[in-house]
């Protein structure tokens, strides 16, 4: 457009141009905002973490929780075989569900990953896996809004995707528990059994004294937590929510001092281990259940002549729970003897002293072990040993 042509449709020149670069450097401006807004935008989308990140990003928070290194390769067995690589028909499409932006799950995705584990029959693995998958999701939710987080990854989620998700329980709370025949007859008799070893047969003798202290938790305990000048043992206890770690010390009665003595004389001088055949590695906690079905395969699992029922290394907990509710001993006590851990304020911050809470279990114990003395000493009445 010549000048003069300028100056008679817009008057002065000098002032037409100026507001010409004007409005084309705002043009540019406004360009290169909507180029950078778009970038950034498409950046922050990339950053965001995957299914299989956020569940990782989990494992890595458990570990510093201190959770139990069995709980964490239980996450790390379920990521790798029920979960990563695994494709599913979405929309007629096989997807790696693992891949997508943990924001971008939906419910028919974790329902998609938990149908071949419910269909192939394994109804209680698909509720712990789950489980697992809720709880990976509500870290997502609020990790990134934690003051003290390390991580640095994004997720994006507003919503917890596996919560929707239903799978129904079909594991029936155990309910066996041996009555006080059974429990006689299983203590006087497991040491005679040839195909159980010594060591074995004590362990369990050792879990009824104990007043049903968890087998794998004690036997993984090498001699050095076993007090026995102050008649204790510690144990570090990670069952229960999260698998997290906590201290547990168990009072020895005079009865499971005499087992760890008949213990140690079985073993080897220089033995680490108390539950152990050569006493430097622990018997694995899997064999106690085989021991069981040995001892029911002989004479001794009978009472009146009529076979004692099934039972298994679990349902010592529970006999020794009853026996203690039979005589009289508190669920408080009891709870506390077998480490059920106290939930809420004053659990987490008062009463959260194990040695503190020793002294009550000495007598909590020595009530239980004086009902145990009165049954074991009880003439036989029916037991065909």
């Amino acid at each position: 457009m010549g000048y003069a042509r300028i100056a008679a449709e817009h008057g002065d020149i000098k002032v037409y141009l100026a507001r010409c670069a004007a409005e084309k450097e705002a043009h540019e401006a406004e360009f290169k905002r909507q180029q950078y807004e778009q970038q950034r935008l498409a950046a922050l989308e990339a950053s965001k973490g995957s299914f299989s990140e956020l569940f990782r990003d989990y494992i890595e928070d458990r570990k510093r929780n201190e959770v139990s290194e069995q709980q964490i390769k239980e996450f790390e067995r379920v990521l790798a075989n029920e979960l990563e690589g695994v494709k599913v028909g979405v929309d007629g499409e096989p997807v790696d569900v693992m891949a997508i932006k943990a924001k971008d799950v939906k419910p028919e995705h974790v329902k998609l990953l938990l149908k071949p584990i419910w269909d192939r029959g394994a109804t209680r693995q698909a509720g712990k896996v789950r489980s697992f998958l809720v709880a990976a999701f509500n870290y997502g939710l609020r990790a990134e809004h934690h003051i003290d987080r390390s991580s640095q990854k994004s997720y994006g989620l507003e919503m917890n995707p596996a919560d929707a998700v239903v799978v129904p329980n079909t594991s029936k709370p155990g309910e066996r528990a041996l009555t006080d025949e059974e429990l006689k007859q299983f203590w006087r008799t497991i040491t005679q059994i040839e195909s159980v070893g010594p060591i074995m047969a004590r362990a369990f003798l050792f879990a009824f004294a104990t007043a049903g202290q968890r087998p794998f938790q004690f036997i993984r305990e090498p001699w050095h937590s076993y007090d026995l000048k102050n008649k204790y043992v510690k144990i570090i206890d990670s069952k229960g929510r999260g698998g997290k770690k906590r201290l547990h010390i168990v009072p020895l009665s005079e009865r499971a001092l005499q087992i760890l003595e008949e213990v140690r004389a079985q073993q080897p001088e220089e033995a680490v281990y108390p539950w152990s055949i050569d006493g430097q590695r622990p018997i694995h906690p899997s064999s106690l259940p085989h021991a069981v079905s040995e001892w029911r395969k002989t004479s001794h699992a009978k009472l009146d002549g009529e076979p004692i029922p099934k039972f298994t290394p679990r349902d010592i907990r529970r006999t020794c729970t009853q026996f203690m509710q039979r005589h009289g001993i508190k669920n408080f006590d009891s709870d506390a003897l077998q480490s059920h851990g106290q939930t809420g304020v004053v659990g987490k911050h008062y009463r959260n002293n194990p040695e503190a809470k020793l002294p009550e279990m000495r007598l909590t114990m020595a009530a239980y072990d004086a009902a145990l003395g009165r049954l074991l000493d009880t003439p036989d009445t029916g037991s065909d040993a």
